[in-house]
């Protein structure tokens, strides 16, 4: 088992601030986007499971387990990136330019 690594307090405020950043993000996005129309079924299921990555994100922000939300940040974006790429996802213009998609 390796040992714990321990951040710097910089790192340490570095890492809150863009974990608040993101859920603030994310709450505002989550509440706006939409799958488009008649999309496959494993598209729903993959917008499911970003819905649930910043549900257990919030979860464990909560808990103070701050490493594990900063992680389900990060997998959550990355499954909107990915669904808003393949234009499955319908994002509002004012929240496109956090999406590495183009529109």
């Amino acid at each position: 088992m390796k040992p714990k690594m321990k951040l710097s307090k910089e790192q340490e405020n570095e890492m809150f601030f863009y974990l608040k950043r993101e859920l603030v993000r994310l709450s505002n996005v989550m509440s706006k986007v939409k799958l488009v129309e008649n999309v496959d079924e494993r598209i729903s299921e993959v917008f499911a499971l970003a819905k649930s990555y910043f549900n257990d994100a919030k979860y464990f922000y909560d808990k103070k387990e701050f490493v594990k939300s900063f992680e389900l940040v990060n997998y959550c974006w990355g499954l909107l990136d990915a669904l808003a790429i393949s234009k499955t996802l319908s994002v509002p213009k004012r929240f496109r330019s956090w999406f590495k998609a183009e529109f």
